[in-house]
């Protein structure tokens, strides 16, 4: 039966930014369907991006447990936290605001509720409900059959030192170190909250996570939705790109690149959230300097007068103009999107990979903590448009400097491979380009994944209301 009103759908965004940014996207992709949209969250974290949302989004905004934490007013997003700490404690926030979801679900019922993957209670609160539930999953469903692999298969690990072989799964992959035991409990519980979903969200696209879709619902009887890159579909759906900054607004590290050839420069960025050791730094700086290449280097949380590189490393890459260091922010998409950028350095956040494939740069790979590992082998193992430098020891925090650093010289020969020996490489990573913007276009598969997930979710809500307006 056709439905006569709007579904009424609430979403729960995680407060980190790689969950909070692809849930909003989502969230207006919903609504630029006609469907009316409501996002639960704090108010800190709705100042993020409220301005992007414009009026036909309804924002609820419940109160951030700071006192009961013990941190200062104000820090509610995973972007403030400098240290494990308070991470954990934003972290445990995600639990402590589940009397106050609960009185807005229970006081107002949606039709659907979308929570992001972390608040693993909001199964029992929706089976109780009586509430539709559909999960949303920041990364990629590749990620989630590596975390299903390693749960199923612990004899793999039992040797103390790699490779490790990965069994049960539609390539043969290897880990080079161990999942940390912290990670692997944090990791089987969000697949616990899977359960009793309609089915699994994901900022992804089918070409990307390939085989892995059809072995992650063969193995849960779960569906998948991919509707991503969710950023390129925002773009095509709800915001045409605005025009280019003019002149006097562009940032003075794309005036550098004009000045380079094409393919000639390697981009280097690690996202906003990790803190490398000083010795991380100067071991990559020696990578980059001995590989002979033109670089951009955005170095976070680094002050202009603190020592880290080798002895005059910052000077003798600018006058010799070819490498330049950004300490702040830097316009990521705009870098990766320019002809001379020929290659990323990445830790292989699941945003940062998105942008890079939508941009058609090929990737050096690097992971800093998390599920950036598992990232690393859908870029490198299995697509082939990346060249792995891998890590020395595995992190779930992007907040302490490792103890084991990779060497300068694994990464300059991974810079060189690249960039001198990386046709095939290049070649791949043009036509994944390709594969995400055919699936965003009407008619794509991400672009007909988002019609079907409207469509599902009108098979579950609202009943229709009928005429004496009673239900």
């Amino acid at each position: 039966m056709k439905k006569s009103r709007a579904l009424n759908i609430y979403f729960l965004p995680f407060f980190a930014q790689g969950h909070l940014i692809p849930l909003v996207q989502l969230a207006r992709l919903v609504a630029a369907r006609g469907q009316h949209v409501t996002i639960i969250t704090s108010s800190s974290n709705a100042q993020l991006f409220q301005k992007a949302t414009g009026h036909d989004i309804d924002v609820r905004i419940i109160k951030f447990p700071s006192a009961q934490l013990g941190i200062p007013d104000g820090v509610e997003n995973l972007s403030s936290a400098t240290d494990n700490q308070t991470a954990w404690k934003i972290h445990a926030a995600a639990h402590l605001i589940q009397p106050q979801v609960e009185d807005i679900v229970k006081n107002s019922p949606p039709d659907v509720f979308i929570p992001d993957i972390i608040f693993t209670w909001t199964k029992d609160l929706s089976k109780n409900l009586g509430v539709p539930r559909l999960v949303f999953n920041p990364i990629s469903i590749f990620d989630v059959c590596m975390i299903q692999a390693i749960k199923t298969h612990p004899e793999a690990f039992h040797s103390e030192s790699g490779p490790y072989q990965i069994p049960g799964l539609p390539h043969p992959l290897t880990l080079t170190i161990k999942p940390s035991p912290g990670f692997a409990q944090l990791t089987e519980s969000l697949l616990e909250g899977e359960d009793h979903s309609h089915g699994v969200i994901v900022n992804s696209f089918a070409d990307l996570d390939s085989e892995y879709t059809q072995h992650y619902e063969n193995l849960t009887g779960r569906k998948v939705w991919h509707v991503g890159p969710s950023s390129l579909m925002v773009q095509k759906i709800v915001e045409p790109p605005k025009k280019a900054f003019a002149d006097e607004n562009r940032h003075e590290c794309l005036t550098w690149l004009d000045s380079k050839k094409q393919d000639s420069v390697v981009y280097i960025c690690f996202g906003s959230l990790t803190i490398m050791s000083d010795e991380q730094l100067y071991q990559i700086a020696s990578g980059l300097e001995g590989s002979g290449h033109s670089f951009i280097w955005v170095v976070h949380r680094k002050k202009d007068d603190e020592k880290w590189g080798p002895e005059g490393f910052e000077e003798r890459m600018k006058k010799e103009k070819r490498g330049m260091v950004i300490k702040g922010w830097a316009p990521q998409p705009l870098i990766l999107n320019h002809p001379a950028v020929g290659g990323f350095l990445t830790h292989c956040g699941w945003n940062a990979v998105a942008e890079a494939i939508s941009a058609g740069v090929p990737m050096v790979t690097m992971p800093g903590f998390g599920d950036q590992y598992y990232n690393e082998k859908l870029i490198t193992e299995v697509h082939g448009f990346g060249v792995e430098v891998g890590a020395a020891e595995w992190s779930i925090s992007p907040y302490e400097g490792k103890k084991e650093v990779v060497s300068g010289e694994r990464i300059e020969k991974a810079v060189k491979r690249l960039m001198e020996e990386g046709e095939e490489i290049r070649k791949k990573a043009k036509e994944m380009m390709d594969k995400a913007w055919e699936a965003v276009e009407e008619g794509g598969t991400s672009y007909n994944s988002l019609t079907a997930l409207i469509d599902h979710l009108n098979t579950l809500g609202p009943t229709p209301t009928p005429p004496n307006g009673n239900h």
